[in-house]
């Protein structure tokens, strides 16, 4: 058999400024064709498994194209109809296919004078007209993903995460690879319901180990085990997205049982509508957590959420920094802040070097001001870094350089890097035990995980920047539905009887 398969991925947060474009998705992951083959065939992600699945069925594979792009502003509507344009020409192209294997976050924008609204809807809608009624499309998202009717439409099954952190990206990309093959030999015949729950829920609190999120995929997982039931996903949503279907969904996919999708996905929905409160976590004034971190007296974990990199944050707010100096801290770190112009200047001075730079706050102006430090270099890495700690991938991440300021260790980068799935400090030779508090950007549980056993306790704390855990705080909502928690007040008993 023959099979399509590609990606095209973004977290594009509508309130960054700033579009996203072939740079960056250049500076992080643009293959073609065969190409995808190589730099994936024995990774544990979604196109790895795809590709171990349908190797071992020796099928053939058609790769049309591998785009990735770290989270930021909207995508260019040139550079989103390059793509869509490529897989659409690349299916065509490929003649009599047997079924089509895509990877898509969930979350992706495109800037608004484009006028599209569901652009990754638009791809699964312009594939399917390519393939026709009798191919089958499985698509595969991210936790973080919308979903909308339009995409459900015209995919036969789609599933996402069950994990987060996103341990089971490769699991999923084995489990589509798999169900595609079944719906071909007319094994299952899938049908799904969607389910939209009215809340926007910033990403903050969705581990599956711990809390809300863990009780709903015990619950999802118990409903998977009933007869005829093929899939349930649960999409948490993306709150830096403001499309008119964004939010909240529970995805059931069956065996010809309209009805038992439909029953399933609505008991998920209102059972994480009950457990809506849960999933807002409480942030500290960055001034009290230090204090609190000092008295401690052993290492403490200062989380900024407010600017994540991996939802779409510049990664340059020095607001933890600033407070640790005004606060006392005399042995301390920063995961991480960007600064293209620093990190070179500190690469070129070399190990030793002593500087006075304008650290951070220069790529907008969401994520607070610059601040001017004196500190010796300590540190210059070139060597790539490992992406997390389960999927077995290393990427370039340029220069990364640590800057010793009184004694706080700034972890200064070339260019915005995530490192919230794995210890930055540990990979460039430095012992966050020693050190009385570490700021860290990203989300809270993948840092926790990340960094166990080093350090026990975190405080998440009130930064700035367009991934704050308020979603009220991120800026004005123009395209989504209303109305929709906590945007709007609404009761408890508001929903399902909307």
């Amino acid at each position: 058999m023959r099979f399509l398969i590609g990606s095209f991925e973004h977290e594009s947060n509508g309130f960054c400024e700033g579009l996203t474009g072939l740079v960056e998705y250049q500076q992080h992951e643009l293959a073609y064709g065969n190409e995808i083959i190589s730099l994936h065939k024995g990774k544990k992600t979604r196109i790895g498994g795809f590709i171990d699945v349908l190797e071992q069925g020796r099928h053939e594979i058609i790769p049309s194209v591998l785009a990735n792009a770290l989270p930021s502003g909207p995508i260019e509507g040139r550079w989103y109809q390059e793509i869509k344009n490529r897989f659409v020409d690349d299916t065509r192209k490929a003649g009599k296919l047997d079924g089509v294997l895509l990877s898509l976050h969930g979350a992706m924008s495109v800037e608004p004078s484009s006028g599209v609204d569901d652009p990754e809807g638009i791809i699964v809608a312009e594939i399917r007209q390519v393939v026709g009624p009798g191919v089958p499309i499985v698509v595969a998202f991210d936790l973080h993903s919308d979903t909308t009717d339009l995409l459900l439409h015209n995919a036969d099954i789609t599933l996402c995460f069950n994990e987060e952190p996103h341990r089971d990206d490769y699991d999923r990309g084995v489990e589509a690879a798999e169900l595609i093959q079944r719906i071909i030999k007319s094994e299952i015949h899938p049908v799904h319901v969607r389910e939209r729950v009215p809340m926007l829920l910033p990403a903050i609190n969705m581990a599956t180990d711990i809390g809300p999120m863990h009780e709903l995929h015990k619950l999802r997982a118990k409903l998977e085990g009933q007869t005829g039931v093929i899939d349930i996903s649960i999409h948490a949503g993306f709150y830096g997205s403001d499309q008119p279907e964004a939010g909240f969904s529970v995805v059931c996919t069956t065996d010809g049982d309209i009805e038992l999708a439909r029953r399933l996905a609505q008991q998920v929905a209102v059972t994480a509508w009950q457990k809506r409160e849960e999933f807002l976590v409480n942030v500290v004034p960055i001034n009290v957590a230090v204090q609190q971190a000092i008295k401690a007296g052993y290492p403490v974990g200062l989380i900024d959420e407010a600017d994540d990199p991996a939802g779409g944050g510049s990664a340059d707010s020095v607001s933890i920094l600033r407070g640790l100096l005004e606060g006392g801290v005399k042995r301390g770190g920063i995961s991480t802040a960007k600064d293209t112009e620093v990190a070179r200047a500190m690469a070129k001075a070399g190990e030793g070097a002593v500087l006075s730079v304008l650290l951070g706050g220069k790529t907008d102006s969401l994520h607070g001001d610059p601040i001017q430090v004196t500190g010796r270099v300590v540190k210059v890495h070139r060597r790539p870094i490992p992406a997390d700690t389960w999927s077995e991938v290393n990427f370039d991440a340029g220069i990364v350089a640590v800057l010793d300021v009184h004694g706080i260790l700034v972890v200064v980068t070339e260019y915005k890097l995530i490192t919230e799935n794995i210890n930055i400090f540990d990979v460039l030779g430095f012992d966050v035990t020693q050190m009385q508090a570490v700021g860290f950007k990203g989300l809270g549980l993948h840092i926790r995980q990340a960094l166990k056993v080093k350090i026990n306790h975190f405080i998440p704390v009130d930064g700035v920047g367009v991934t704050h855990p308020d979603v009220r705080k991120l800026g004005t909502f123009r395209k989504i539905k209303r109305p929709v928690w906590p945007l709007d007040d609404m009761p408890l008993n508001a929903y399902p009887n909307l």
